[in-house]
This record gives C-alpha cells, structure tokens and sequence, in this order.
C-alpha cells in the first residue's frame, strides 16, 4: 500500500482550541465563532525529509496575536511535535496567519503530522444534546446549559475507558452549587474535566440533588461521553 503523508490541524477539525488571552479563564469557542476569527491560514507544508524519513509528530502552536491589526507577533510550539523539522514547517505557516482585528489576543493550536493509509478525521466530543439524554431522570426540556466535559488533548490520547457517578447539587434558580464524585471512573483525568464541568451546568428548575452516571471511552484519535443505563 502507497504511504500517504498528511498534516492535520485540529484547528480545522474544530476550532475550539482558539481562546482569548485576557479573560480570566479560557474562553472556549464553537467552531462558527472561531472561524470568524480567521482571516487567512496557510496550512503547513509536510517537509520532503520528513516525508521520507517517515517523521511523524503531535504537537501544539501558541500564537501571539497583535489585536489592532491582527497579525501574528510571535509563534511557538509548546509541546514541540518532537522534531525540529516539523516544529520548524508548523512555525513557519503559522507565523503568517492573520486574525480578525480586534478580538484575538492569543491562539493554541493543535497539530498532528501522521504517515499512513490512515488520516484523524474525528477528535471531537460526540455531542448528544444533554437534555434529550436526561429526559429519563429529570422529563424533557429540563437543562438550559449543559456543556459535555471534554477530555485534554494533550498529553497524547490512549485507549482509555471509566465509567463513574456524580452528584450535583442545584439552586432554586437551577445553577448547579456543587459536584461530588460518589464513584470515581477510575480515570482521575476524567473525574476532574467532568466535575469543573458539571459546575457549569444549568437546570429549568431548583432546588434539586441530581445523581448523574457518565460513562467515557478513550482512543488515540477519538472520545465519547455517554450516559450509562446502569451503574
């Protein structure tokens, strides 16, 4: 079978990764929003060496971003993709990147250099609306917000899979006080981004003690969040 080479920006998966600077917290955004941050973005080029040396990597892209006119002020790679040459392609598309003026201060972006028949389409969270999968512990239309937790793209995924239950403590005016973890999945990961999560939540209606099991499964180039039928 013919080797092909591919270079994969996540950020062309999902753009979810770009996030403002001066928020006191990341700001996570959709796809659409991202986009619309994004003038012009060269992809990086696989080098010809790399290519041939079968050189592959995974690595992240940390830009600075002048606001005013949207240009890329500086560009690193934080992690490396564990090669200079590689590092040095991503840096050198990147670098010429131009953002909307005005709104983006700072961008991380993921990339993946892959040799192989096989090109990472999906490193995304599947995404079932929430309020559909409650609808049998709490009746329908019941969440307003209910962000999936999603698991960090770095260090590099693996095959992984728990399965744990928490316990959300919501309000009068359905915003979600405090999560327990009454069984932990296994994964301490996991248990962490589903717990700050829950706490983002908000529900139609308060005060209420909602015991939610979630179940993940893990790969190298995929994850998933369900709600398990059992316990």
């Amino acid at each position: 079978m013919r080797s092909v080479a591919t270079v994969l920006l996540l950020a062309t998966a999902t753009f979810s990764d770009i996030r403002s600077a001066e928020a006191a917290e990341p700001v996570h955004l959709s796809e659409m929003e991202a986009k619309a941050l994004v003038l012009s973005a060269p992809r990086p080029e696989y080098p010809f060496e790399a290519r041939r040396a079968g050189i592959t990597g995974t690595g992240i892209v940390i830009l600075e971003v002048d606001p005013p006119t949207g240009k890329v002020t500086s560009a690193r790679m934080d992690p490396s993709t564990g090669s200079t040459i590689l590092d040095g392609a991503s840096l050198n598309a990147f670098r010429r990147w131009r953002f909307k003026p005005g709104h983006a201060k700072k961008a991380r972006i993921p990339i993946i250099f892959t040799m192989g028949g096989n090109v990472v389409t999906e490193l995304l969270v599947k995404k079932k609306p929430m309020n559909e999968a409650l609808e049998r512990f709490l009746g329908k239309g019941t969440v307003l917000k209910g962000p999936i937790p999603e698991y960090p793209r770095f260090p590099q995924w693996t095959h992984k899979t728990g399965k744990g239950v928490y316990e959300l403590r919501v309000q009068k005016d359905g915003r979600v006080s405090e999560v327990r973890i009454l069984k932990p999945s296994g994964d301490a990961t996991f248990d962490r981004v589903a717990a700050k999560t829950l706490r983002k939540w908000r529900l139609r209606r308060g005060p209420l003690i909602l015991e939610l099991p979630l179940s993940f499964k893990l790969t190298p180039t995929k994850y998933s969040v369900d709600i398990p039928k059992d316990r």
